[in-house]
Formats: structure tokens, sequence, C-alpha cells
């Protein structure tokens, strides 16, 4: 396989088992790109949008959800009134059933 060919369907694989793509680069470094690809949109040695360029719009997604989850906090807590709730053997059940799936998977049991 030439260098800066891709042949599709075949990933290059490196000598620890990493596709060369997903790697970072110490050489030819790039403002907040650690990618030998750069900041692109196209890749010019696969047929895909490079590294970094899909951080952005991953980052983009993770900051929208982030303020959007602390408005939606913040609606709730200041515009709701608080539900009263009986606590009885059924509040009691559902809390343990709860709890008992928390513990099974962080213990990692299946």
């Amino acid at each position: 396989m030439q260098q800066g060919q891709q042949i599709p369907f075949l990933p290059s694989t490196s000598a620890n088992g990493a596709y060369g793509y997903l790697t970072a680069s110490k050489l030819d470094r790039q403002p907040l790109c650690g990618n030998n690809e750069g900041w692109g949109p196209i890749s010019p040695i696969r047929y895909d949008f490079t590294p970094c360029f899909l951080d952005v719009w991953i980052a983009t997604v993770a900051a929208f959800g982030i303020v959007g989850g602390a408005g939606a906090l913040w609606y709730l807590y200041r515009k709701c009134p608080p539900q009263p709730v009986k606590r009885n053997w059924h509040f009691y059940a559902k809390l343990v059933g709860d709890l008992m799936s928390k513990f099974r998977t962080v213990s990692g049991e299946r």
C-alpha cells in the first residue's frame, strides 16, 4: 500500500495496534489539534472528515447539552413547586430496587 493512499475497508494498523489516523502526533502540531491531518475539514488520506474537525462538532453538541441541562435544572428548581410524596412501602420498594440496580451496575455483574 502506498503512503497517502487509502484502500476502502482495510484499516492501516501500527505496531501498538492503534489506527494511524486516530493517533496524536508530536510533530507538526496545530493549535488545539494533536492529529497530523490537521483541521481539515476533508482528510487528505481518507474518504472522511479529519478527527479534529469532527471533535469540534461533538464538543459543540456537548456544550449545548450542558447549557441546556443547566437551564432545565434551573427551571425545575425555581419554577416548579415540590410535589408531596407518600413514603409508604411502595416508595421504599422502588428506592431499594434503584439502589440494587446501581450497585449491580457498579460491581460489573450482568
